[in-house]
């Protein structure tokens, strides 16, 4: 096992997602490579670096929801050729729900799941990785009787 404080906090999800990156002096469209309810990885679309600490605006389009999600504020962990890491410091309940229901539904499909074990799983992404208590919400796991 890794070091304890390089170990991923949320699960991640590989999908590409349309996005936009708002900085301080211009707007980059991009493309979102993995998403977790703590970051993403980004791929830009031929722009010059950011800088480590950037804080950015990020609009992001998730597939199968009808309005993009934005996140308020993230700030840029890494930068590393045409790819770069942004970790959330500001999201709306609003959108971190979207955030976090995007991704149970894509660690469901992606381990197959049938519909009873969709809803066993289900339980369990939303008691352990899709709630988010320091952001303003928590996702309580479902009765035996659901």
């Amino acid at each position: 096992m890794g070091n304890p404080s390089t170990r991923r906090m949320y699960r991640r999800v590989e999908r590409e997602c349309h996005a936009c990156i708002l900085t301080s002096s211009a707007i980059h469209r991009c493309t979102v490579r993995d998403l977790s309810l703590s970051g993403f990885r980004v791929q830009r679309e031929g722009e010059a670096p950011l800088s480590q600490h950037m804080a950015v605006m990020i609009r992001v389009w998730l597939p199968g929801l009808p309005e993009p999600i934005d996140i308020d504020q993230a700030m840029v962990r890494w930068d590393r050729g045409n790819e770069f890491g942004v970790e959330i410091q500001s999201i709306s309940n609003g959108s971190d729900f979207q955030l976090a229901g995007f991704i149970a539904r894509a660690l469901q499909s992606s381990i197959g799941c049938d519909t009873a074990s969709s809803q066993a799983a289900g339980s369990r992404i939303s008691a352990g990785d899709a709630g988010s208590p320091g952001r303003g919400y928590g996702t309580q796991p479902r009765s035996a009787e659901a």
